[in-house]
């Protein structure tokens, strides 16, 4: 006799075990059809053959040697920087670095198909070109999508990292197309509409599959590797932050983006050193080293290519040091207190930063000899399209911010509404934040559950203060000292 429950049983787990390569596959023949069918190269043209071409000349549609550098350097950001900034996790490095490199690699694929239907659409040729440049704007939707991922980071299975990037990519997508086309308000460094709507929407998505659950793990904690490995992110990152901000813009906007940015991150790199020694006592906290530090190139992006002054970009990257540091200091625990639990803080790192940054958008465009905001217009701007007034400019910058807070929210709350179906297996609170859900994990990796774990944590203290040597062991040079890692991180 066959046993129907035990089939049905089996039936639902095998579902679940194998939905995410399942899906993987489905979605790749997809896409595989849509680029044989819609998808061509885009080949350098020349689209101002009959224009004197100066300084700042916009570059040919499809110019190669123009974009492909800074392509290359954002290319880097996504994958070593994003992915070794999150490997802080000392149980959940191989999920945080390889899922961003999956996660990445997703979006690019499905970004370049959204944005040639959304915005590169030839109604003639029925298909649309992919040139460098789109490479390049796919890399600016990746990150969105990888921050998003930061705030929700050891919560989720790979499936729903996936049908959440699948949702966010369309709706980030739409947003800076309106934003763009019709409020032509200005984002050179994509502060708003990457960092603002990523940080945003993955909160939200946060709120709603956290579901007023306590997420309280000791495995969310750091080690003294796993946080040097975190370290190498932020340093690739601070490196490459200028190409991100200057990535698209050409001419002199190009020299003041660069130039902006590294002085705004140099400078939120001095203010989180001073401003982590103050609260700290006089002693650095790594957490604010490893991301505070940023803040600086989120602050200026949306500004980055306007003449903002040297001076500017210092005050703006200076605030923005101080803002993030005070957020990772106090506004972690706070948000657990409405069940917002953000595990990499990207309120503090992009969130904030990315508003601070639109604010000073909306400063500078009521001043047209700053913003040089005319640059932007065209004939589909709305109220007066190329001849709009500095003060309409302001309003568009604003509703811009906006608009760009509102859908993020909204999306996020109800993409994470949707990942908290039974089909989906999230995890649990014991599963939080543990490789072992999701790897073949080496046999130094104890899971903390066995019978060896737990007698590991009953010998040693969760917590280990590290105790003063005696003057005479200390000047040993035969001594030894064991140094544990840290239960909790924050």
């Amino acid at each position: 006799m066959f046993d129907f429950d035990t089939i049905k049983e089996t039936i639902k787990q095998g579902f679940k075990q194998y939905m995410f390569p399942v899906g993987l596959i489905l979605f790749q023949c997809v896409f595989i059809v849509l680029y044989a069918v819609h998808a061509k190269y885009g080949y350098e043209i020349d689209n101002n053959s009959t224009v004197i071409k100066t300084p700042n000349t916009p570059p040919d549609q499809g110019a190669v040697e123009y974009y492909y550098s800074f392509f290359q350097d954002v290319h880097v950001m996504m994958f070593i920087g994003f992915g070794f900034l999150m490997t802080f996790l000392r149980r959940y490095s191989f999920s945080s670095v390889s899922f961003n490199f999956l996660v990445a690699t997703f979006v690019l694929e499905w970004a370049i198909l959204v944005h040639g239907y959304v915005v590169d659409w030839d109604s003639e040729t029925k298909s649309f070109s992919v040139t460098v440049k789109n490479l390049l704007q796919a890399d600016f939707v990746s990150a969105a999508i990888l921050i998003s991922f930061g705030a929700i980071l050891g919560k989720t299975n790979p499936a729903q990292l996936v049908i959440l990037a699948l949702v966010e990519v369309v709706i980030q997508i739409w947003n800076e197309h309106i934003c763009v086309t019709y409020f032509c308000a200005y984002d050179g460094g994509e502060s708003v509409y990457v960092h603002v709507f990523g940080a945003y929407f993955g909160l939200a998505a946060s709120y709603s599959l956290q579901h007023k659950r306590e997420v309280e793990s000791p495995k969310e904690s750091s080690s003294y590797a796993s946080d040097i490995f975190s370290m190498i992110g932020t340093l690739f990152l601070f490196c490459f932050w200028p190409s991100f901000n200057a990535g698209t813009a050409f001419g002199d906007g190009r020299v003041r983006a660069i130039t902006n940015t590294y002085i705004s991150i140099c400078a939120s790199v001095i203010l989180t050193f001073t401003v982590s020694a103050l609260v700290g006592k006089g002693k650095e906290e790594i957490i604010h080293i490893q991301n505070a530090t940023l803040a600086g190139g989120v602050a200026v992006g949306a500004v980055s290519d306007k003449n903002i002054g040297l001076f500017g970009a210092m005050i703006i990257g200076s605030l923005a040091g101080i803002i993030s540091t005070l957020g990772y200091k106090y506004l972690l625990e706070l948000l657990k207190k409405i069940h917002i639990h953000d595990t990499c803080g990207v309120h503090n790192l992009h969130g904030m930063p990315g508003v601070l940054s639109g604010l000073a958008g909306i400063v500078v465009a009521s001043m047209s000899w700053k913003s040089l905001y005319t640059e932007n217009l065209g004939p589909s701007c709305l109220s007066g399209g190329e001849h709009r007034s500095a003060g309409t400019q302001v309003g568009y910058q604003c509703a811009a911010l906006l608009l760009t807070l509102g859908i993020a929210i909204v999306g996020g709350l109800l993409t994470g509404i949707f990942l908290r179906l039974p089909i989906f297996s999230t995890p649990d609170n014991d599963s939080y934040f543990d490789d072992s859900l999701n790897w073949h994990v080496p046999k130094d990796f104890v899971a903390e559950d066995s019978a060896l774990g737990s007698l590991i944590k009953n010998i040693l203290p969760n917590q280990m203060q590290l105790e003063e040597i005696p003057n005479e062991i200390a000047l040993n040079p035969t001594t030894l000292e064991v140094i544990q890692e840290t239960t909790f991180r924050h």
